[in-house]
């Protein structure tokens, strides 16, 4: 899979590597734990992205542009790397559990997920 990825510290990136799972995984392991750290996967069907947002807390998000209506959830580190591990076994990004639709110009997953309760 082709894999990119940000780590804010030691100022580290990856730009679209071919990497196999145990690499992949490596990778995402090593990952600062600082806001602005990012691990992308890019699919034969898209993207998926895991942006830290705090302790044990991950953005997963499926961009759809052009139209800005993305496929966002929280995820746990360890919930990450599973989704890493079905991605690599042919499980289509959009078919992970308890995806929400985000107009990502409008709103943020936070406030889509407010208006839930």
């Amino acid at each position: 899979m082709i894999i990119f990825l940000y780590s804010v510290e030691g100022d580290y990136e990856l730009k679209d590597e071919d990497l196999n799972l145990e690499e992949s995984l490596t990778e995402f392991y090593e990952l600062s734990d600082e806001k602005g750290s990012f691990f992308g996967v890019k699919t034969k069907n898209g993207i998926i992205q895991f942006a830290w947002e705090n302790e044990n807390k991950w953005l997963v998000d499926l961009p759809n542009p052009p139209s800005f209506l993305n496929l966002q959830r929280y995820a746990s580190y360890d919930e990450c790397v599973e989704i890493i591990k079905s991605i690599f076994k042919d499980v289509l990004p959009e078919n992970i559990e308890d995806l929400v639709k985000v107009k990502i110009m409008e709103e943020t997953l936070d406030t889509v997920l407010e208006k839930r309760e």
